[in-house]
């Protein structure tokens, strides 16, 4: 693949990925282990009804949200899926300010124009990859960010995901914040 926008926004999310508290951190705890590890067997059976999904990511700690950031990283862009379904699983776990700068960092990825390679369009007629499979990972974040904050969770920082995907180069995103934006206004005072 060539360097690109894919390459600036890889970056980005690689230098999100390397903030916290310090740059050398500890051996991940077992715990944090076993959740990546269960992260990773689903994606690999690409089994979207896996039960486990609903049942064995809630309440994920710091260290086992900041290795499924970096599985997300680590995951091809092409790979939309694995990619949303990464995003789905942080998104029922919204609590820190690393949680709320990532899904601003995904809302606002470079459009991916082709399943076969997010930094090129194929330009054929009936290509592989429609315009919501194509956002798919920066739609389940905005989704979820809405989520939360119906839920309790920060409406600003919430918020702050709704306006960064308003400002998205990928039309699918724009128009989904844009049909999400009333959720926010029946909230404000």
């Amino acid at each position: 693949m060539r360097p690109g926008p894919w390459l600036a926004g890889a970056a980005a999310l690689a230098a999100l990925a390397l903030l916290g508290r310090s740059i050398s951190r500890p051996t991940p705890s077992s715990a944090a282990k076993a959740k990546l590890a269960t992260l990773e067997d689903i994606l690999r059976s690409r089994n979207d009804n896996d039960p486990r999904l609903d049942r064995d990511f809630i309440g994920l700690s710091e260290e086992a949200k900041r290795l499924f950031r970096e599985k997300y990283l680590a995951v091809a862009p092409e790979r939309r899926n694995e990619r949303g379904t990464i995003v789905y699983l942080l998104g029922k776990n919204l609590r820190s300010e690393d949680d709320w700068s990532f899904f601003r960092a995904v809302v606002a990825e470079p459009p991916c124009l082709s399943l076969a390679d997010c930094a090129k369009s194929s330009g054929a007629a009936g290509e592989l990859g429609d315009e919501v499979t194509l956002a798919y990972p920066s739609l389940v974040a905005l989704r979820q960010a809405v989520r939360a904050a119906e839920e309790g969770a920060s409406g600003s920082e919430a918020r702050s995901v709704l306006e960064a995907a308003k400002t998205s180069k990928t039309r699918a995103v724009v128009r989904l914040a844009a049909s999400l934006e009333p959720v926010f206004d029946k909230k404000a005072p």
